[in-house]
């Protein structure tokens, strides 16, 4: 299935393309108290990265209502790249 690795990769490197446009373009990498949070965002949580810019510059960084929501998907986003992987290897190993 070529589709998949094709939708594989955009969901890998997507927000990682999209932080780093973010970080040359704008000054949204403000959001971070340093640049080793940015960085740690940037190779072990992209989605939550950019929800917590997202939240951060249009919710004056307050944590509430939607936000939250936000910032937990990006959250489970992140969490089942890495959760799929171990299923993926546990079902490869059945057959």
């Amino acid at each position: 299935m070529p589709g998949c690795c094709l939708i594989a990769l955009v969901l890998f490197f997507g927000p990682r393309v999209a932080l780093a446009l973010i970080w040359l373009l704008t000054n949204w990498y403000a959001a971070f108290s340093s640049v080793l949070v940015a960085v740690l965002g940037f190779v072990l949580l992209p989605w939550t990265s950019l929800a917590w810019m997202y939240t951060y510059f249009h919710n004056e960084g307050a944590l509430s209502g939607g936000y939250v929501l936000l910032i937990v998907l990006g959250a489970l986003a992140d969490l089942s790249a890495f959760g799929g992987h171990r299923h993926y290897q546990r079902w490869r190993k059945a057959d």
